[in-house]
């Protein structure tokens, strides 16, 4: 199993971050501290996929959100209030996004229809990707220490624990996309 993570650990948390990711760095930051990965290519892999995912969804936005505005009546009702919003507190907002979880992606594609400077936008999403990626690895490398505490002999079950840790947070994702899914159908409906 180890094999398996050290060949295509890096590779899932750089897809894991570019959607989302929380769960793929902390996941990252405990088999770093077990030994499967080194917490500091975790670190750099989070930061390339978190940073690539912000850019093409603050794309999507910038190129194809006139189209999605346009569409969807209550985003469209939306534009200007977020254009207010950006203007009076922008630079916090661009730095917060990262760390907002579940709804990252539809406040950069929103952002990207905005008037924010793609410069601007470039230089904070540096920023919070790489301390996000840092804080988060760190967190999940911290957690790996409970995790040997209480699994001092881990390498005799890890056949068994790894996968059963990899299905709970594909469980917990799924579960968790579909209270997302559900709550948003009762606010907006189907448009």
């Amino acid at each position: 199993m180890e094999v398996y993570i050290a060949q295509y650990g890096y590779i899932g948390i750089f897809i894991g971050t570019f959607l989302e990711g929380e769960t793929t760095v902390l996941l990252g930051g405990i088999f770093s501290k077990l030994g499967y990965m080194s917490v500091w290519v975790v670190m750099l892999y989070a930061f390339a996929g978190t940073f690539a995912g912000d850019c093409t969804f603050f794309a999507i936005g910038r190129f194809f959100g006139k189209n999605i505005v346009e569409r969807f009546t209550f985003i469209r009702s939306k534009v200007p209030f977020a254009n207010k919003v950006i203007r009076k507190n922008g630079n916090f907002i661009v730095f917060m996004i990262r760390f907002l979880v579940g709804i990252r992606a539809v406040i950069l594609i929103l952002l990207g229809c905005t008037n924010l400077k793609m410069s601007k936008f470039l230089a904070f999403s540096v920023l919070n990707s790489i301390a996000w990626s840092i804080l988060i690895s760190i967190i999940g490398f911290a957690f790996g220490e409970v995790v040997l505490v209480f699994v001092s002999d881990i390498k005799k079950y890890e056949s068994i624990i790894v996968p059963v840790v990899l299905v709970l947070v594909v469980m917990l994702i799924l579960i968790y996309r579909h209270i997302v899914k559900e709550k948003e159908k009762m606010a907006y409906g189907d448009e």
